[in-house]
């Protein structure tokens, strides 16, 4: 007889607020509050109007999957408002608790230490039969209650009694709890998979790269360690292209900017650059390079082949076109990117090898590419050198040629 798998085991809520305050850029004060407040309240009107949609556009398939991030990040801005305004983080876990038990008509326990999202979802199996839970007054107290909080200040929360603070974020937990069961989903789940998405996108110091794609293949199939491009700009306006070297060896067609308006478009291979460099990763550059895995059938026709090369040159071109309106292509190096830019390159990339890649890497070829790419502008020529393995891409504007 097989052994049992072992279980994993529970998250508790002082591990996750661990994890989730790492993650808060909030001032710790009552600005920072108010934004975490609001960050709340807006979560839930976000799982509101996904549920909406979901009914309009009839997308009951997806609706429960649109929750549960919704609900991973109202419970996120939850954790970091006990957080800020003191509240232990058992205490709000013990709450939540009583909270439920009393709706629920169950005795009170004796407190447990440190409590799990496990303890809370123990309580919600029996009730997570078919329509056992009424969703839309369920959403309608938790909404209720958002907008409660969304109206109480700082100095309203902080002089309350440690107790009555402590009671008032774990009602809110358990409400998050009830709404979690009304989708069929378990709180620990949830909390576990806004773990994973927030370090994704927010690793701090835990940056690791995954291994190279091509590790394992022959040489002639594996990117060269050190790829230095050379992007020469010839002819003048509307007449101009670029073209690009490698060893003196052109790569390549001549790129124009394909457009009406010119936009230097022609210096995109940057981005192809950028994605090798930050995700090791790049199917049109295979393709230039002549490095596609053929030693591997499905490799080359898959990963190395015509669609994913079609889906690179759609993200950079998306993009492109991105930026220009949402200005993240200036020359600010604190920007950011908005988290929905980067989920939809996730899923415009799902099922290939680069879906391992996370989303700090993401934003980080992003907006290393838009760095080069301006210095490119600047220039109009020069080379981009990219180091595969260390994980960096710098450029070098053209020597000048000496005056007789």
């Amino acid at each position: 007889m097989p052994k049992p798998k072992p279980q994993p085991t529970p998250l508790s809520i002082p591990e996750y607020r661990l994890k989730a305050c790492k993650t808060n850029q909030f001032e710790q004060n009552a600005e920072g509050f108010q934004q975490l407040k609001f960050g709340y309240f807006g979560e839930v009107g976000g799982l509101l109007s996904a549920v909406k949609k979901s009914g309009r556009d009839n997308l009951a398939a997806t609706v429960t999957e649109l929750a549960a991030e919704e609900l991973g990040d109202a419970l996120w801005y939850l954790i970091n408002v006990a957080a800020i305004v003191d509240v232990d983080h058992n205490h709000i876990g013990d709450n939540c608790l009583i909270a439920l038990r009393k709706q629920y008509g169950e005795s009170e326990q004796e407190p447990v230490e440190p409590v799990t999202f496990r303890h809370i979802d123990s309580l919600m199996e029996v009730r997570r039969k078919p329509d056992s839970i009424d969703r839309s007054i369920q959403l309608a107290r938790l909404a209720n209650h958002a907008g409660q909080m969304a109206t109480t200040t700082y100095q309203a929360y902080t002089s309350m009694a440690p107790h009555v603070r402590a009671a008032n974020l774990g009602m809110h937990l358990a409400e998050l709890a009830v709404a979690c069961a009304s989708f069929d989903l378990r709180l620990e789940d949830v909390a576990c998979a806004n773990l994973e998405k927030i370090h994704s996108r927010w690793p701090g110091d835990e940056k690791i790269y995954p291994a190279p794609f091509d590790e394992g293949f022959p040489e002639h199939e594996r990117f060269p360690p050190i790829i230095a491009m050379e992007f020469i700009e010839r002819g003048e306006g509307p007449n101009a292209y670029v073209v690009q070297s490698l060893h003196k060896v052109f790569v390549g067609d001549r790129l124009t900017d394909n457009s009406n308006e010119p936009d230097d478009y022609r210096f995109h291979d940057v981005f192809h650059l950028a994605y090798l460099a930050y995700l090791g990763w790049s199917p049109v550059l295979r393709g230039l390079l002549k490095r596609k895995r053929k030693s591997d059938p499905k490799k080359d026709e898959n990963e190395d082949g015509a669609r994913a090369m079609i889906i690179e040159e759609g993200i950079a071109t998306w993009i492109f076109n991105h930026a220009k309106t949402h200005r993240f292509d200036g020359e600010d190096n604190q920007r950011s990117l908005d988290y929905n830019v980067l989920k939809q390159i996730r899923s415009m990339v799902e099922g290939y090898e680069v879906d391992k890649c996370q989303l700090w890497q993401w934003e980080t070829a992003i907006l290393k590419g838009f760095e080069v790419f301006r210095q490119l502008q600047k220039h109009r020529s020069g080379t981009v050198t990219v180091d595969v393995l260390n994980h960096t891409m710098h450029f070098d504007p053209p020597a000048k040629t000496p005056q007789p």
